[in-house]
């Protein structure tokens, strides 16, 4: 399947990073929002995306401006999805908003246009029961930042064609992403399960005083997360129990007082983010850096790690 124009149906900070990527990859973009002032933001910040990647290497130089010029926008969703190859949904994470989406787009879209989906915890088989077409339905999960993060979550509904997921799999593979195909769909998918895990835990260390936000955040950064870039939590057992098979026989009791003692909860308990709130905005970079200027300091820090890890080749 040939994929050259495309749609962004949603402006927000996902459609921007869709769009981006899309752009700077050679593409033609139909960028669309309702709100015409969000898309005159989104073009702005874009455009600062795609001269973020000019200048860190990740597009040659002299392509920024033909990149950019390669963006329409427009209000209107039929318009937007009318002669595309395929579209890229980020609108708000709502299944009564997306289905309303999806239903337009279904009725105007080409018939062999692939209707992918952002969402960061919904499932596709809810959101397709609208389309008269849910065989090219798929969810096509990006991690933030879009254009910088190389992992893409890609999963069909019960009714989404295995044809729609190969070529999800195959385009993300021509972007240069690296798509990880899940068996089956479960809320959250796999890197945000794991990350309201992470989450909860981190909130729940706070709450009961064990140690400070701050703190919690240090021993993440300074300790696992040094690993984690290319160390994953199966292959850290592997190399703990000096072989996978010997990690339940050694390390089965010393999990069973740390899980035992985890609490469970499924909301935020009344007060705990209080302390989570006023513990984050105490701390330097959220004290005397803006949201936006902490993001330019998270992506700059991201194209180091990237090239690293190019560099080893090790990381897929």
């Amino acid at each position: 399947m040939k994929i050259q124009r495309v749609a962004c149906v949603g402006a927000g900070l996902i459609g921007q990073g869709w769009a981006t990527l899309f752009a700077a990859k050679g593409l033609d973009v139909v960028l669309h929002d309702k709100d015409s002032i969000a898309l005159r933001t989104s073009i702005r910040v874009i455009r600062e995306n795609i001269t973020f990647l000019e200048e860190s290497g990740f597009l040659e130089k002299g392509l920024a401006a033909p990149s950019l010029d390669r963006i329409e926008t427009t209000t209107n969703l039929g318009e937007a999805v009318r002669a595309v190859d395929y579209v890229q949904e980020s609108v708000f994470d709502d299944y009564r908003i997306k289905k309303q989406v999806f239903e337009e787009m279904d009725a105007v879209a080409p018939e062999d246009t692939i209707l992918a989906s952002s969402a960061s915890g919904l499932l596709m088989t809810e959101i397709q029961r609208v389309t008269k077409r849910p065989e090219r339905c798929v969810l096509v999960h990006p991690i933030l930042p879009v254009h910088l993060i190389p992992v893409i979550e890609i999963v069909g509904g019960e009714n989404t064609s295995a044809a729609s997921v190969e070529a999800a799999s195959a385009f993300m593979r021509r972007l240069g992403k690296t798509p990880i195909l899940l068996k089956r769909e479960v809320p959250g998918y796999i890197v945000n399960r794991l990350q309201a895990a992470l989450l909860r835990e981190a909130i729940d260390l706070v709450a009961k005083g064990v140690a400070t936000v701050e703190d919690v955040d240090r021993a993440f950064c300074m300790g696992i997360g040094l690993r984690d870039p290319f160390l994953g939590p199966f292959m850290r057992i592997h190399l703990v129990a000096n072989g996978i098979e010997r990690f339940k026989e050694r390390y089965a009791q010393s999990y069973h007082y740390r899980w035992s003692s985890m609490d469970t909860w499924t909301e935020i308990p009344p007060g705990a983010f209080e302390e989570v709130v006023a513990g984050t905005k105490s701390m330097e970079k959220a004290r005397t850096e803006t949201v936006t200027e902490i993001m330019g300091w998270r992506d700059h820090m991201l194209v180091k790690l990237i090239k690293l890890l190019q560099e080893d080749g090790s990381n897929g």
